[in-house]
């Protein structure tokens, strides 16, 4: 008998993770406006305001294991909700561009706290028998909401007071999670906790990262890293190449095809292992990168998304399909917790390195070699991880 998968918590969970990640979508698109015209900001500042939100999100994932061992993964997460609420207030207090930075790098700490508690509560509560299908349902809402946050901020803008407005509604999103996880009671599986030595652990790098996450974790550095000078500079490109009707409907045409994939390629992973994702998943990504750099119309654009929807936003989860499955059953939030370190460097990193080397060799050139970049990584990931994983699936 099939294993139930749509039960109240893992609804409950993938509705709160969708409304957490709208919020860090719609900021993220608006902070480096925000930067510039409320407090005349140079660019490469305003990368800064965006970047350091991602590096606080990493400093909270790095602590995260600790956090949940002590308190338990409901407590983690509702303690995280309350800070995320009272830290988004302090928008309202900025009066200079140090300030805001130092509201946002709180910001990202406490969603970073957040993000991977309600990751590690969905892989814990998966059944086993369906963890791929589990993961790519429950990536969607990551997907949906990196497709509205961004529209939603982009019509704020518009409205007088709009990023007030924006910061109001940051802080109503996150008290309606908290409401609503206290009014469902999530009731999480018990994992036993493997007996070891406390007083051993508290300098050990392995109480804050796992190890056996990190080989598929760089992928996801190197793969963020790339994708990053995607997101960041997608309107300057348009503008640039004259293709800004186009990069208008990138994220949107982006998130259809990552929507309609996800289920297909969830069941596939669990039923023929996920070699038979990750490959046509890197080439695609590669692929669309090159055809990002030559687009001279706006089809190319769009081809681009589309290719770049199924590749990276697919191979998202299979790597964290990765991470957990090779995780020992007590250490699933610091596998998760590595994952996403990983990835926030990379999409943190991204913007402020990035802006530097456009500045030297422009946007085609950059994207060629975030191309290069992605063609490289097959070869890599099947000498590291590809092979085993084949034996592995074959010998099971």
């Amino acid at each position: 008998m099939e294993q139930k998968l749509w039960t109240k918590e893992f609804i409950t969970i993938s509705f709160v993770n969708f409304l957490l990640t709208m919020m860090y979508f719609l900021l993220m698109v608006t902070m480096s406006d925000y930067a510039v015209t409320t407090y005349g900001a140079t660019v490469s500042t305003a990368g800064l305001v965006v970047s350091i939100f991602v590096l606080g999100c990493l400093v909270g994932r790095l602590v995260i294991g600790k956090l949940m061992d002590r308190f338990g993964l409901v407590q983690v997460l509702l303690i995280g909700l309350v800070g995320v609420v009272f830290i988004s207030m302090g928008y309202f207090l900025t009066h200079s561009v140090a300030t805001l930075l130092l509201i946002r790098i709180l910001h990202g700490f406490t969603v970073g706290l957040v993000s991977t508690t309600t990751s590690t509560i969905c892989v814990q509560m998966i059944p086993a028998t369906r963890k791929g299908e589990g993961i790519s349902y429950y990536s969607l809402s990551h997907v949906l909401s990196s497709a509205v946050g961004p529209f939603i901020g982009m019509l704020l803008t518009h409205f007088n007071h709009g990023f007030e407005w924006m910061f109001a509604l940051n802080v109503v999103m996150v008290f309606v999670c908290i409401v609503i996880i206290k009014l469902v009671g999530l009731q999480i599986p018990h994992v036993e906790k493997a007996a070891s030595n406390e007083q051993s652990n508290i300098w050990n790098l392995s109480s804050y990262i796992d190890k056996q996450a990190i080989p598929i974790s760089l992928f996801m550095f190197a793969f963020g890293f790339c994708f990053s000078s995607v997101t960041s500079y997608l309107m300057l490109y348009g503008k640039e190449t004259g293709l800004i009707d186009a990069a208008s409907y990138f994220f949107f045409i982006h998130s259809i095809c990552v929507i309609c994939s996800r289920p297909f390629t969830g069941k596939v992973m669990d039923a023929r292992g996920v070699n038979v994702v990750v490959y046509p998943c890197m080439l695609l990504f590669a692929t669309g990168m090159f055809v990002y750099s030559q687009s001279t119309a706006n089809w190319m654009v769009l081809i681009a998304a589309a290719c770049m929807g199924l590749g990276f936003g697919n191979f998202n989860s299979a790597a964290q399909l990765i991470a957990v499955k090779n995780a020992d059953p007590n250490r699933l939030g610091l596998a998760t917790a590595t994952y996403f370190m990983f990835l926030d460097l990379g999409f943190g990193l991204g913007p402020y390195i990035l802006g530097h080397i456009i500045e030297g060799i422009g946007f085609r050139l950059l994207y060629m070699i975030a191309s290069c970049i992605g063609f490289i990584c097959i070869p890599i990931y099947y000498m590291i991880y590809g092979n085993k994983e084949k034996q592995a699936f074959i010998g099971g």
